[in-house]
C-alpha cells in the first residue's frame, strides 16, 4: 500500500496542501481536538498516517507537539510543517508505552478493514497516556471507492468507509470513552459523508486509591 502513495506523494501533497483552507467544519475539530488534549495538560500527540501533514500542521498551530508518522517514505519526504516527522507502521508503532497525550488518525483507517481496527486501537491506546484522547477521521455510508489512476499514474487503492456506530462499539470495546462525533455530508468531489470521532481512554474514570492503602 505505501509504495502506491510513494509513487504520487509530490503531486499528492501539491493537490491537498491547503484543502483545510476550504474545510472549516474540519478544521474546528481538529481545533476541538487539540483543546481536549491542552485540557488535560496534554502537549504530544502522534499524528498516524499523517501523509504529507495536513492535521498535522493544524494540530501544531494549536498548540501541540506533533509527531507525524507515515509507512510511505514518499509522504515523510513531501510532509511540511512545524512537526518532526517519521517513517513507520501504525499498527506496529516505533513508541514507547504511555508516550504521547493523544492521537489523531485523520483518515488514517480507511484502508484498514473493520475485523483489524480492535488491535489498531489496542496499538494505539497502549502508545497513549491513560487519560489520553483519540482523533479519528474517515469515509462513511457509502460502498469501498476503487481507485485504479490517480495524478495520471496507476494505482490500485480501495478507500472503505466505515460505518459509525461500528466504530464506535469497537472504540468502546477497546477501553474508549465517547466525547463526540459528527457526520457531515461530500463536499466538493468527496464521494462519501465524512465522520468525525473524539473518545478518551477509560482509564481517567477510574477512581484512585484513598490514601494509606
Amino acid at each position: 500500500m505505501h509504495s502506491e502513495y510513494d509513487a504520487i506523494a509530490p503531486d499528492y501533497a501539491a493537490a491537498f496542501a491547503d484543502e483545510l483552507g476550504s474545510r472549516p467544519f474540519d478544521r474546528g475539530f481538529l481545533s476541538s481536538f487539540a483543546r481536549s488534549v491542552r485540557s488535560s495538560r496534554g502537549t504530544t500527540v502522534l499524528d498516524a498516517g499523517c501523509g504529507p501533514g495536513q492535521a498535522a500542521r493544524e494540530l501544531a498551530g494549536a498548540g501541540l507537539d506533533v509527531l507525524g508518522l507515515d509507512a510511505s517514505k514518499g509522504m515523510i519526504a513531501a510532509a511540511s510543517g512545524p512537526a518532526s516527522w517519521v517513517v513507520g507502521d501504525m499498527t506496529a508503532l516505533p513508541l514507547a508505552d504511555r508516550s504521547v497525550h493523544g492521537v489523531c488518525a485523520w483518515y488514517s483507517i480507511v484502508h484498514t478493514p473493520t475485523a483489524d481496527l480492535p488491535a489498531l486501537f489496542a496499538e494505539f491506546r497502549r502508545v497513549t497516556v491513560p487519560d489520553g484522547w483519540l482523533l479519528l477521521a474517515f469515509q462513511t455510508a457509502a460502498p469501498t471507492r476503487e481507485l485504479r489512476t490517480a495524478f495520471g499514474r496507476d494505482v490500485h487503492l480501495d478507500y472503505l468507509r466505515h460505518d459509525v456506530d461500528e466504530v464506535q462499539s469497537l472504540l468502546i470495546d477497546s477501553g474508549y470513552v465517547l466525547h463526540r462525533d459528527a457526520v457531515r455530508s461530500a463536499h466538493g468531489p468527496e464521494t462519501a459523508a465524512q465522520a468525525f470521532v473524539v473518545a478518551r481512554a477509560r482509564d481517567h474514570l477510574v477512581e484512585p486509591p484513598p490514601r494509606g492503602c
